[in-house]
């Protein structure tokens, strides 16, 4: 703290050493009083990121509990009904309850409900009733690195990138379904790091228990999987035009140039991933380059298939690809946008 910044409140302590390791500060004695300390108590000591120390008494009453959002679900479609119970476990809430004013649930709006529920990471069914679910949290954001899941979240969404682009050209069934399968699994992982985000944002001491430094790397954190979710849906994309591109002969000129995009977009999301994982702007900044490259090759992909003598329909299928490809390519760019000022957002405090 600037001493400049004090104000009348302001007191010295000297530092004093008991044994080889042990550095002491007295409490002040006002302070004693009017927090009713006595010994024995315990005390939450926590360091701010400018390097000050918080000192509170941890009170004996029960945290006060949030309330508890209630989702009246008849008037609500399918989608809608989904929309809301994701959102609500993105921000972070503890619990939900979801009800209908009739005696009882439609059945399928319930399994809607129930299906949902089972899909989110921690998020459990503690009751039931013909009009009713109850819903509670049994997550502990504190088992989480945020880290370790983003980096999870990253090597499936580019596992998936890799199947759907290698199976253009050899129209593998196993890899569609492979992509098909883990679509689900970066939903739930996309779904659980927005929800780590929220309450770090709301909870400095659980913020620093996930590993997120600060205000700034939540912005950049969010960027980045958002981008990440959005490049595993482009994957899904693809893979969805494989059945169609393999009734129709497609020519060698176009699956060569395909297989080449393969090669680059596998060796260039390596190099993304270690630029990710080291938080290394020179590496973003290199794989960026490669990138602008990539897109040329995309585009190279895109003319070629227009002169080709190919079936509408399977002309049709490669401009679908040929699109999610290039979103691909955008939300990669601005991945790396983000981790090449990882070093402003890093620092960024508030």
């Amino acid at each position: 703290m600037d001493i400049r910044d004090a104000n009348e409140n302001l007191e010295f302590r000297k530092v004093q050493i008991t044994g080889k390791s042990s550095y002491i500060v007295s409490l002040p004695k006002s302070w004693v009083k009017n927090n009713k300390i006595k010994k024995g108590d315990t005390l939450t000591i926590i360091e701010e990121e400018e390097g000050e120390l918080r000192i509170a008494k941890v009170l004996e009453t029960k945290k006060r509990e949030r309330p508890i959002p209630k989702i009246v679900m008849d008037e609500l479609s399918d989608s809608e009904l989904i929309t809301t119970v994701l959102g609500n476990y993105a921000m972070g809430v503890d619990g939900l309850e979801i009800v209908s004013e009739n005696r009882d649930m439609d059945f399928a709006k319930r399994k809607v409900a129930m299906d949902t529920i089972r899909s989110l990471v921690g998020f459990e069914v503690i009751s039931e009733s013909p009009n009713s679910i109850k819903v509670k949290n049994l997550l502990e954001p504190s088992d989480f690195n945020l880290d370790e899941v983003i980096n999870r979240l990253a090597l499936i969404s580019t596992s998936m990138l890799k199947n759907a682009t290698s199976a253009i050209v050899d129209l593998d069934p196993e890899k569609v379904k492979e992509v098909e399968a883990q679509d689900n699994e970066v939903d739930r992982l996309y779904l659980l790091t927005q929800r780590l985000l929220a309450v770090g944002l709301r909870d400095k001491v659980t913020a620093r228990k996930i590993g997120l430094d600060s205000n700034g790397a939540a912005m950049g954190w969010s960027t980045i999987i958002r981008s990440i979710e959005r490049i595993a849906d482009a994957s899904t994309e693809i893979a969805q035009q494989i059945e169609t591109l393999g009734k129709f002969k497609i020519p060698g000129e176009v699956l060569n140039l395909h297989s080449k995009f393969n090669k680059e977009i596998a060796s260039l999301t390596n190099d993304v991933l270690v630029a990710g994982s080291q938080k290394d702007p020179k590496a973003a900044l290199e794989a960026l380059r490669k990138l602008e490259k990539l897109d040329k090759l995309r585009e190279d992909i895109r003319r070629t298939e227009t002169e080709k003598p190919i079936e509408p329909k399977a002309l049709l299928s490669l401009e679908t690809v040929n699109n999610a490809l290039k979103g691909v390519i955008n939300n990669t760019r601005d991945i790396l946008k983000v981790l090449i000022n990882s070093e402003y957002w890093q620092n960024f405090k508030k």
